[in-house]
C-alpha cells in the first residue's frame, strides 16, 4: 500500500491493486486465447455433464463421496449452516454438503454450465444459481461455509474469485478448497497421468460413443499438470484478507484441500 494525502491534507492509504494470478497458463490446444476458456468450458461441460457422476466414481475407486464429507467435516461444517458450494458441476459436494447441515441448514449450488446444473437438479438438493466464482450473485455475508470441489483450475483469477469468496462469507465463515493435483511421487505421477488422461479418455469416448469425453479427461489432466504450486493458492488467500490458511493432503499430495477462514474482526 501507499500513502497519498488527501484535498484536505489529511494521509490517506491507497491500495496496490492485486496482481492477478491464473490457476495454470493458457492452454491453447483447447482455446485461442484466455477470453475463450469459459466459452471453450461451458461447451465441454455442457456436452459431457451426463457422464460426470460416473467419471468421478472411476477416478475416487467410488471414494469420492466418502473423501468430500470427510474433508467437509474437518474443515468445521456443521448442522445448521449456511453453505454456498461453488462449481458445483453435478451437485456432488452439494449432497454431501445437504447431509451435514441438516434441515436446519441450507445448501446453494453455483455454476456456470447449463448442463452441470442440470444434472445437479436430479439429486436431493433443489438450490442451485447459475454464475461464475469471479463474480457471485449474493449479498455480502451471506454464508457459514463456502465450498468448491476440483474447480480451481476453472476460475479466470484466483485473486479475484477468493475477494469474492471472502465477501459472501460471514466473519468467521469457512473456505474448503478441494483439489487433485500433481502427486509428489514421481511414480504416482506417471501413473495418474496414464490413467486419467489415455486410459479414462478412451474408455469413456469409446463407451459413449461421444469423443468430448477424451478431450474432458485430456484438458483435466492438463490443468491438473499445470495447475500453480499449493504455496500461490495459500499466499492468494492470504493476500485477499483469509487467514489461518491450511494444506492437507492425501495419496502423496494427489488430493489436496486447502482450508482459510474469514477473521471475525474483518
Amino acid at each position: 500500500m501507499t500513502s497519498t494525502i488527501d484535498p484536505q491534507g489529511e494521509p490517506s492509504v491507497a491500495r496496490v491493486p492485486m496482481v492477478p494470478v491464473a490457476p495454470h497458463p493458457p492452454l491453447r490446444r483447447y482455446y485461442a486465447e484466455g477470453d475463450e476458456r469459459q466459452v471453450f468450458l461451458n461447451e465441454l461441460f455442457n456436452r459431457t455433464a451426463y457422464q460426470y457422476r460416473n467419471i468421478d466414481k472411476a477416478t475416487g475407486f467410488g471414494s469420492g463421496m466418502w473423501y468430500r464429507a470427510k474433508a467437509l467435516r474437518e474443515a468445521g461444517l456443521q448442522a445448521g449452516m449456511q453453505v454456498l458450494d461453488v462449481a458445483c458441476g453435478p451437485g456432488l459436494v452439494s449432497q454431501c454438503a445437504r447431509e451435514i447441515v441438516g434441515p436446519s441448514g441450507s445448501v446453494i449450488g453455483l455454476d456456470p454450465s447449463i448442463g452441470m446444473l442440470r444434472e445437479a437438479q436430479k439429486g436431493p438438493c433443489r438450490k442451485f444459481v447459475r454464475g461464475v466464482g469471479e463474480q457471485l450473485p449474493f449479498p455480502d455475508e451471506s454464508f457459514d461455509f463456502l465450498s468448491m470441489g476440483y474447480a480451481l483450475r476453472h476460475v479466470s483469477d484466483l485473486k479475484t474469485a477468493f475477494s469474492e469468496y471472502r465477501r459472501v462469507l460471514k466473519p468467521g465463515g469457512i473456505v474448503l478448497l478441494l483439489d487433485i493435483c500433481r502427486p509428489r511421487s514421481p511414480l504416482l505421477l506417471s501413473l495418474s497421468r496414464f490413467y486419467i488422461k489415455t486410459v479414462m479418455g478412451i474408455v469413456f469416448a469409446a463407451s459413449t460413443g461421444n469423443r468430448d469425453m477424451k478431450t474432458l479427461m485430456e484438458y483435466w489432466w492438463d490443468t491438473t499438470e499445470y495447475c500453480v504450486p499449493s504455496e500461490t493458492i495459500l499466499e492468494a488467500l492470504n493476500e485477499v484478507g483469509f487467514a489461518d490458511g491450511s494444506l492437507h493432503e492425501l495419496f502423496n499430495g494427489l488430493l489436496r484441500d486447502y482450508r482459510a477462514v474469514r477473521p471475525r474482526n474483518a
